[in-house]
């Protein structure tokens, strides 16, 4: 059985970075809805766990971080 790899804290950083790519591109984009969207395209399986919890960082910005470090705790699938 093969053991798949933990999201790691460069995946975090990662994200953040083609997150503030992404927010200039679309400028009405907040940065939670962008760091949701990128971690979403890049680990699809750990994001939906995380929607619409006290970690979802969608609608609210402030859950950025808490959303990143919780995600680490996940398999990147």
């Amino acid at each position: 059985m093969q053991h798949n790899m933990k999201i790691s804290s460069l995946d975090a950083i990662s994200i953040k970075k083609e997150s503030a790519k992404l927010i200039k591109v679309n400028t009405e984009i907040r940065e939670g809805q962008a760091v949701f969207i990128v971690a979403q395209e890049k680990f699809p399986k750990a994001v939906t766990k995380l929607k619409n919890t006290k970690y979802d960082c969608f609608y609210e910005d402030s859950r950025i971080d808490l959303f990143l470090s919780e995600l680490q705790n996940y398999d990147a699938e």
